[in-house]
């Protein structure tokens, strides 16, 4: 190509950028990552905002459905979901059949998602969420590659397994013991031989966890099939259900190993943790005492009063207002 060629092309490049500053995004399309597509979605109401890229639980609990829930989020980021290897539509392109499932692989996923939406976008870098199983994969992505990312932001905070399931334990123990109830205290005591570190002891607790869930949890838990059968198709919902029982098959040999005290105990980038005040499933005791624990440049912790679990979702006006002010944060270091 001639000079006078590559020229004219820049400025074409140019003036279509310069046209589109400012308005809003919205795609939805498969992504090649690691070698298999993966579903994505960018919406933005401004393409001059941040890039949040969120990092779903579960294992596969995708998010990218949920489109109305985060339009008050679309209006300060350009919000990034993806449904993970294992997940959603990315686990209806490939099933059970869906390659090297691990942690390791999901976290190389998302840091080549990270480095394609700086480019892509136009971004120096990604700020990236990670909400329960997705706050481990997110920390194991800004481990490997911190300098894609422009700050770490995590939500249902996991910490340790061994420790969240003791948390749960002595929680529900202290209910038993202030509410006097004999069929609660019957459960624990045949439970707690197992140990916080077996299985089965985490399945055995899950029940009568749910009935001390704070009502917003309860209440977003509760409405979430009624929402799934009238708003997806036979399809979608065959991928999430089929997802979220694949992925959690393959990868819980994983989880109940986890302990970022040991794995993860510096960050090379801003860490902010926005945490319900009462999240059971991964409680927000060993959350706050792995935000103590870990080294990283800026940190942050915001405790929201009365959310659980679900605060990205139940608690909007709040976490967003937390987590605008973790950006402001990032920014006032980065313009010093």
């Amino acid at each position: 190509m001639r000079l006078r060629d590559i020229l004219v092309c820049m400025a074409l490049w140019l003036a279509v950028g310069a046209a589109a500053k400012g308005q809003r995004v919205e795609e939805a399309r498969f992504v090649e990552l690691g070698g298999i597509q993966q579903w994505v979605t960018i919406r933005g109401d401004d393409q001059d905002k941040p890039v949040l890229l969120v990092v779903h639980g579960g294992p596969g609990d995708v998010l990218s459905p949920h489109v109305d829930e985060f339009e008050s989020y679309e209006a300060e980021f350009i919000v990034v979901q993806w449904d993970q290897r294992g997940s959603g539509r990315t686990y209806g392109l490939y099933g059970d059949e869906t390659p090297e499932l691990t942690l390791a692989r999901v976290a190389a996923d998302g840091i080549e998602l990270a480095a394609y939406l700086k480019q892509y976008l136009q971004k120096e870098k990604v700020i990236v969420l990670g909400h329960s199983w997705g706050s481990v994969i997110a920390i194991e992505m800004v481990t490997r590659r911190p300098d894609l990312f422009g700050a770490y932001v995590g939500t249902g905070q996991v910490a340790s397994w061994e420790r969240s399931v003791q948390a749960q334990f002595d929680f529900l123990e202290t209910q038993a013991q202030r509410t006097g109830d004999p069929e609660l205290s019957a459960d624990l005591e045949a439970i707690q031989p197992l140990g916080p570190g077996s299985l089965e002891h985490f399945r055995l607790l899950n029940a009568p966890l749910r009935r001390h869930l704070t009502d917003a949890d309860a209440t977003w838990l509760g409405e979430l099939r009624e929402w799934a059968t009238r708003t997806l198709s036979e399809q979608e919902l065959s991928d999430l259900s089929g997802g979220m029982t694949f992925s959690g098959g393959s990868l819980i040999s994983t989880q109940i190993q986890v302990d970022l005290f040991e794995t993860a105990p510096r960050l090379e980038a801003p860490m902010f943790v926005i945490q319900g005040q009462n999240d059971l499933f991964t409680p927000t005791g060993p959350a706050i005492a792995y935000f103590e624990y870990v080294e990283a440049p800026i940190k942050k912790l915001v405790v929201i009063a009365g959310a659980g679990h679900f605060a990205l979702l139940t608690h909007q006006s709040a976490f967003l207002e937390a987590l605008l002010d973790a950006t402001r944060d990032v920014s006032a270091v980065r313009d010093e």
